[in-house]
């Protein structure tokens, strides 16, 4: 069966790319390709689609975009399975979209072929979250069903802010041991890896921006 795909990105580059790759799958004929809302309404008005591949920040059109977007072609295409293609990867607004009801989400970040897959779940009405974005939503998940301690969470708060366990230790009045004790205990229930995991949960938690988690991330803080 073949799938026609209509694809909206304000991005020409990624635009050309994201064609480019879905064109070379044989199961996908694009049908078109737009840079904001209103060239994207005009190419469904005028073509019949059975999956559409939108941006989430798509600023410009006269249907707007994000989460309001993608509530009118809901309502303006009821059943039309949706994908998104996204550099947004904040947990709030990953949320926000699967409370609107899309299950398909891919980030940039993450491989062209995800978007192949993403299409032909969102034909069949399965979900499906490329690695970026599943990772985001799963720490969610643990977040929410994984309470820390009061001193817990201060300890991975001030880690997140860019402290050491010796400055951290300082700051609570608590031994260097004691700190690097509670930060272990704190990722042990939350199913952490790495500190990359206690950055994502501080952006999570509000604690910090994504581009101060980031700062912090490359900086490199203590590995206790």
């Amino acid at each position: 069966m073949t799938i026609r795909v209509a694809i909206a990105d304000d991005h020409p580059v990624i635009l050309a790319g994201v064609v480019g790759s879905l064109s070379a799958d044989p199961s996908i004929v694009v049908i078109g390709a737009a840079e904001d809302s209103s060239a994207l309404l005009e190419l469904l008005g005028k073509n019949e689609v059975d999956v559409v591949v939108t941006d989430y920040s798509m600023p410009g059109g006269a249907f707007g975009d994000g989460i309001s977007l993608l509530g009118f072609l809901q309502r303006r295409f009821p059943g039309m399975p949706l994908v998104v293609l996204t550099a947004i990867e904040g947990p709030h607004v990953l949320i926000s979209m699967t409370r609107a009801g899309v299950n398909c989400i891919v980030s940039k970040a993450d491989a062209a072929t995800d978007v192949v897959q993403a299409i032909h779940c969102a034909l069949t009405g399965r979900e499906f979250y490329s690695p970026s974005i599943r990772a985001r939503l799963e720490l969610v998940q643990k977040v929410e069903h994984s309470p820390l301690t009061q001193r817990e969470s201060e300890v991975l708060r001030l880690f997140a802010e860019g402290l050491q366990l010796g400055e951290i230790a300082t700051r609570l009045q608590r031994s260097r041991q004691t700190i690097s004790t509670q930060k272990r205990s704190a990722m042990r229930k939350l199913g952490m890896s790495n500190n990359n995991d206690i950055y994502l949960y501080a952006v999570t938690h509000d604690w910090v921006s994504t581009s101060q988690a980031t700062r912090d991330a490359a900086s490199g803080a203590d590995s206790d």
